[in-house]
């Protein structure tokens, strides 16, 4: 019993993060027949992964060469594989994978073998023939005289069986997550299998190259710091799945297999820190919950630091355990950062917390897939990919929509800061902003301007009779009438208490003192009533002409000037240049 015991022992998948599954993979075990036993004819192989056909050995002790595992193989020391794709969690042991192939067309076939992740360290492939290896390579990431892993599809080895039974012998090892794929393709499938692999991720590299380069050009045009952080974010992403799919040790850090040891799970980490980041920025935690923003501060700290000291510890396994625990944990600090938001009534928190969701539910699949917790599938494998696609998109709209928000709140502030809050009109200030730039076009054009100048006759008798209630009502009417008898080019303004300032553009001397004289007989008909009342308005108006005077504030002074005349000539009444007085007698 103790023997059989350290039998059982060597065939069940698992490492130091993976032996809690240990007890599920006997029960299976004991109750599945042994498949890997008979072998696999070549012209029906299937093109997924062949992990139940497979049996598998997990080293226990001592490393086995290929001559042992030939041999224990033959004494059935193999167990049945359990899943299509075999994982073993982290930290686990080096495992041995075998297959067996029976070709019985006449003549020899070309068959690809596809195998692995691009993150493991080494991937030894021996093809057996009669007992003995008839072909091997030796792959992996951690030295440059391996064989590399081809981009977004593991290692690729090519080899032409000869008729009768071949059997493949796989022995993987790292300290990652170790997850063992196997596939047997023929050439025309492997074409489209590696031409598919690379669109896909072409897509997927240009959608979110694309997104960065126009946030970034936001961020440049707008200043505001969500769209740098949403850059970094995406930025951070990019990066980390062109190293964990092999594209970075192809391309960019190809000689250097000790950054190609820890760069995945630094990126990973570095990719939440990222994430928390923008997420503090976007939903304004700083200013609205300091204590919230600043745990996530400490919470990227911790982590980098933990990854940290692993690495200076060389330990590769307790680095990816960090790696994998941060990003999990980041996931759901997303999400609850996203109800936090709409707890805090952001208007974009629904929008970031429907991205967090869909990124935490692809995170969340792919790591447990990675981890062995999870069947290792394509969809599986590549949910973290999905889950991005459709949270960049969600945050997207998410920023447009801010975009939105802020500038209707900019439109907002202009409005009021521009506007007489009791009449609706210019204020005094955007008035003469406004006014400069019309007088600015008529001068430079030689065009005519006139500028009436109003002013509600005995205001404050009516204040201190009726109230101020029944002042404001009458500054109300008053406005109303203006907006109403102007064009659309006119500007109209409060100028101050119970006086209205009007420019009018394209409009001669003498047209304006008929409109200023309309609107003096408008105003003297409006008879509101004030709490059964009835409240009589007049005004005195001045009115003046761009012809002589040299800038509109001399031409706003020509026409107070006219209309202190007019007060003084009895009220209610237009008073302008070069000739009599218009209105009733006062």
């Amino acid at each position: 019993m103790p023997e059989d015991r350290e039998r059982r022992r060597g065939r069940f998948p698992g490492g130091a993060w993976g032996a809690p599954r240990a007890w599920l993979v006997a029960g299976l075990i004991a109750c599945l027949p042994a498949a890997h036993g008979s072998a696999l004819r070549i012209d029906e192989a299937p093109t997924g992964p062949l992990g139940l056909r497979a049996g598998l050995l997990q080293e226990t002790g001592a490393e086995l060469g290929i001559e042992a595992a030939i041999g224990l193989a033959r004494e059935g020391r193999f167990a049945p594989g359990t899943e299509a794709v075999p994982a073993f969690g982290i930290a686990a042991r080096p495992v041995w994978l075998h297959l067996a192939f029976d070709n019985s067309a006449g003549e020899s076939v070309a068959r690809r073998v596809v195998a692995g992740t691009a993150w493991i360290d080494r991937l030894d492939a021996y093809l057996v023939r009669d007992g003995g290896v008839v072909a091997r390579w030796h792959a992996g990431d951690s030295d440059t005289r391996l064989q590399r892993p081809e981009p977004g599809l593991g290692y690729v080895f090519d080899h032409r069986f000869e008729p009768g039974g071949t059997e493949l012998f796989l022995r993987a090892a790292t300290p990652d997550p170790l997850v063992l794929p196997v596939r047997l393709l023929v050439p025309g499938d492997a074409r489209a299998h590696e031409r598919w692999i690379h669109y896909s991720y072409g897509w997927l590299y240009g959608y979110l190259i694309a997104l960065i380069a126009y946030n970034a050009l936001l961020f440049a045009g707008l200043r505001a710091r969500s769209y740098l952080h949403y850059s970094l974010y995406l930025g951070c992403f990019v990066v980390t799945n062109l190293a964990y799919t092999g594209h970075g040790y192809a391309l960019l850090w190809t000689d250097w297999p000790g950054v190609q040891r820890y760069v995945i799970l630094a990126l990973m980490v570095l990719f939440g820190v990222a994430g928390l980041r923008f997420a503090t920025v976007f939903l304004e935690l700083d200013r609205l919950a300091p204590d919230t923003a600043r745990t996530a501060r400490l919470f990227s700290w911790a982590g980098l630091g933990l990854l940290g000291l692993a690495m200076l510890a060389g330990e590769q396994g307790i680095a990816a355990l960090v790696a994998f625990s941060f990003v999990m944990a980041f996931t759901i600090a997303m999400v609850g950062l996203g109800l936090l938001g709409l707890r805090l009534r952001q208007e974009s928190a629904h929008y970031f917390l429907a991205a967090a969701l869909c990124a935490m539910v692809g995170a969340a699949c792919t790591t447990l897939a990675v981890w062995g917790v999870l069947p290792f599938t394509t969809l599986a494998y590549r949910a973290v990919e999905v889950g991005v696609l459709l949270e960049a998109t969600l945050l997207a709209l998410a920023l447009a929509y801010q975009i939105r928000l802020h500038r209707r709140a900019r439109m907002t502030a202009e409005q009021l800061a521009n506007t007489d809050p009791l009449t609706g009109l210019l204020n005094r200030r955007a008035f003469i902003e406004q006014g400069e730039r019309l007088w600015s076009v008529a001068r430079r054009k030689r065009r005519p301007m006139a500028l009436v100048l109003l002013d509600l006759d005995r205001f404050k008798a009516i204040n201190d009779v009726y109230g101020h209630a029944a002042g404001d009502h009458a500054l109300e009417e008053t406005a109303r009438v203006l907006r109403d008898a102007c064009r659309l080019g006119d500007l109209v303004g409060r100028w101050g208490g119970e006086e209205f300032i009007l420019l009018l553009p394209e409009t001669e001397i003498a047209q304006a003192m008929t409109f200023a004289e309309r609107l003096r007989q408008r105003i003297a008909g409006r008879q509101p009533d004030i709490g059964g009342r009835v409240l009589q308005l007049s005004a005195s108006l001045g009115v003046a002409g761009r012809e002589s005077q040299g800038s509109l504030q001399a031409l706003i002074a020509d026409a107070d000037a006219q209309l202190y005349q007019a007060k003084a000539d009895g009220r209610d009444r237009v008073r302008g240049p070069g000739g009599p007085p218009a209105g009733r007698p006062g």
